[in-house]
């Protein structure tokens, strides 16, 4: 949906509306930082996301780390931020959307986040980066192994932003999709939690099924 509204322009006869305008990724953001340089302590109840946790479109929460409480500031994520992965060789442009309710959560320095700065523009800019990782890839610095996703060049990048109204709609539509989405995401990594802990006491024995009925 996403391509045939924004890239291929479908619903509008194959061309770009004539209010649509071109701009730079920084005019439609409040937003657009890295992260923290965290110290980690496993009793913290505050978590911090690294790039591990960055992997096909999706966050992984079961990889995040804990560290030390820390003043709330603007690096904390909210609802609909993107996060890319800016550094290093093989990772670098990974992009994945928090569409959950984050709870004292941030992004170490090896992770950049955007942030929409209209409603409207959230599930929009959410699609737009992950469709354009390869992008993020090309905008790196540095040598193999120290490569970098500047700020700078990451705020230039240019982008179609669409009239309100189509921005409205288009999220009407999306968001229960969204919804489902992680839903299901967040089911999936509940079960691998619950297989990695009952496995092992099954094949030690610790937990007998012998009088299960099946």
């Amino acid at each position: 949906m996403f391509k045939a509204w924004f890239v291929d322009f479908e619903p509008f006869g194959g061309v770009m509306p004539d209010d649509w305008i071109e701009c730079i990724l920084d005019s439609m953001c409040s937003l657009i930082i890295k992260g923290i340089t965290p110290k980690y302590n496993e009793h913290s109840a505050q978590l911090v996301i690294n790039q591990k946790c960055v992997r096909n479109h999706q966050i992984d929460l079961s990889l995040a780390r804990c560290h030390e409480p820390k003043k709330v500031n603007e690096k904390w994520l909210q609802y609909g931020d993107i996060v890319v992965n800016s550094t290093g060789t093989g990772t670098l442009g990974r992009a994945a959307q928090v569409l959950f309710t984050p709870n004292n959560m941030t992004v170490d320095s090896h992770v950049t986040i955007i942030r929409a700065s209209k409603q409207e523009y959230i599930y929009y800019l959410g699609l737009w980066a992950t469709s354009h990782e390869h992008d993020f890839e090309m905008l790196q610095t540095g040598s193999t192994g120290q490569t970098d996703l500047p700020r700078e060049r990451l705020k230039q990048m240019q982008i179609v932003l669409p009239s309100d109204s189509i921005l409205s709609s288009f999220s009407k539509v999306i968001k229960p999709i969204a919804d489902i989405r992680i839903q299901k995401q967040q089911e999936n990594q509940r079960l691998s939690a619950l297989r990695d802990t009952l496995l092992p006491k099954l094949m030690n024995g610790e937990i007998d099924v012998s009088a299960v009925q099946v």
